[in-house]
């Protein structure tokens, strides 16, 4: 049961199962490691309290993204129709930790085309260009060098 779960996934990941998904149990799946908690979104909305600890949500190992997905079996809020990327979880869950996530993957060079992460608010509209690594969050001032 192994996969390639960045550290930064890691950490994040962990404080979503402490903080924000309740009654997380670990189990495996096809080889992988799944998560199954009440689902965050829909978890409230049954009508019996004995249902309502149902653990309908799912963290799931995405082989091809190299990430954590999120699926809901209930599906009876809009938030958990359909599957979630970590990141849009994390979004959904508390929008703050999420640009945090999001900043921390920046500065590790794994946001934007070719992965599974958006850049940050703070920082969208910076190129990296073929610096690859060496990022700036200003601009340079042309005005002062003329």
């Amino acid at each position: 049961m192994s996969n390639s779960e960045s550290p930064i996934d890691e950490r994040y990941r962990l404080l979503l199962l402490e903080h924000y998904l309740d009654g997380a149990l670990e189990a495996p799946y096809k080889g992988f490691k799944k998560w199954t908690f009440v689902c965050p979104f829909c978890g409230s909305l049954s009508s019996k309290d004995y249902k309502k600890k149902d653990k309908k949500g799912s963290l799931l190992w995405d082989v091809r993204q190299h990430s954590w997905v999120f699926f809901c079996a209930r599906k009876r809020s809009i938030e958990c129709m359909n599957g979630k990327s970590f990141g849009n979880l994390i979004s959904a869950l508390n929008p703050a930790l999420a640009e945090a996530y999001r900043r921390e993957r920046w500065h590790s060079g794994t946001t934007g085309k070719g992965h599974n992460c958006r850049a940050p608010e703070s920082v969208v509209g910076v190129s990296t260009g073929s610096f690859g690594s060496m990022r700036s969050r200003s601009a340079p001032d042309y005005a002062t060098n003329r």
